[in-house]
């Protein structure tokens, strides 16, 4: 009796071992059984623009003999799904898209897309031993429309190192909540503001309430480096300083804006005050 409960659980032992090395193949490093790419996706710095920039790491599996990627609007791309289907969509990226050298067994290879307006799906597929299996990320490049062209006035010259500086007012076509004035820390260096769903009154009218996020300029200050800009909230870290204690920015109707920012460094504030806008 002894004998056959000892026979009995090494088999149960065996086939239990055996099922759990199957459930790990694959998964183990090492011991993978089919080719897999990896899409990790990062803001980019500039000069690069992260509006409409991104770059992507694409990291493969040992089983990975090539692999290859594909950017396209993503409505496109559901539209082709329907068409084709999903492994034929695996096969246009193979033979419409580009090839990613340096993808070869276990391995990874930065790639940076740019000037991608609207929202667009990068699909890339790994292929190895006969067999293909594809990975995708979201990126949606903003795009804008221009409402007003103007003046832009800083209230530290004495930072800026210019008075006034001719800007466009636009909004993204994706977001109405979503505004910027186009290129006036310089060239590339754009400052957004948020619309918030909150009213106020002045002598000159009703204004919409906005918010400064922090925004890196072209301008730097004696040794202490670039300059950057935001609203008191944000400095505070307490929305209340912008909506409650009187440090709000506005926009009119008419599209004119009173910005009440703040300059800075890493070292501390430069100062605090009213910017303007006014349209032509």
């Amino acid at each position: 009796m002894k004998k056959y409960i000892y026979r009995l659980f090494i088999a149960v032992f065996a086939t239990v071992a055996f099922t759990a090395c199957t459930e790990d193949e694959g998964t183990e490093p090492g011991n993978d059984s089919n080719p897999v790419i990896t899409i990790y996706q990062y803001k980019v710095s500039k000069p690069l623009n992260s509006d409409n920039d991104t770059r992507l790491r694409f990291a493969a599996n040992s089983p990975t003999s090539e692999a290859y990627y594909l950017a396209e609007k993503t409505t496109d791309k559901n539209d082709r799904i329907t068409s084709i289907g999903e492994e034929g969509y695996k096969d246009y990226v193979i033979s419409h898209g580009t090839k990613i050298n340096g993808i070869s067994g276990e391995s990874n290879v930065d790639v940076t897309l740019t000037d991608l307006f609207g929202e667009y799906t990068i699909t890339s597929v790994a292929v190895g031993g006969g067999l293909k299996s594809s990975a995708s990320v979201i990126f949606t490049g903003l795009d804008w429309s221009d409402k007003a062209t103007g003046t832009y006035t800083f209230f530290k010259p004495s930072v800026t190192g210019i008075a006034s500086r001719p800007t466009t007012l636009q909004v993204c076509t994706t977001d109405e909540k979503l505004y910027r004035f186009k290129d006036v820390f310089g060239t590339g260096y754009h400052m957004k503001i948020n619309l918030l769903n909150l009213k106020g009154n002045d002598a000159d009218g009703e204004y919409t309430f906005f918010r400064i996020p922090v925004t890196e300029t072209s301008f730097t200050y004696s040794t202490y480096g670039t300059v950057s800009v935001r609203d008191i909230g944000y400095w505070q870290g307490n929305d209340a300083w912008v909506t409650e204690n009187g440090y709000e920015s506005g926009m009119y109707a008419d599209y004119s804006c009173f910005v009440y920012i703040q300059y800075f460094v890493s070292a501390g504030s430069l100062g605090y005050g009213y910017d303007m806008f006014i349209p032509d």
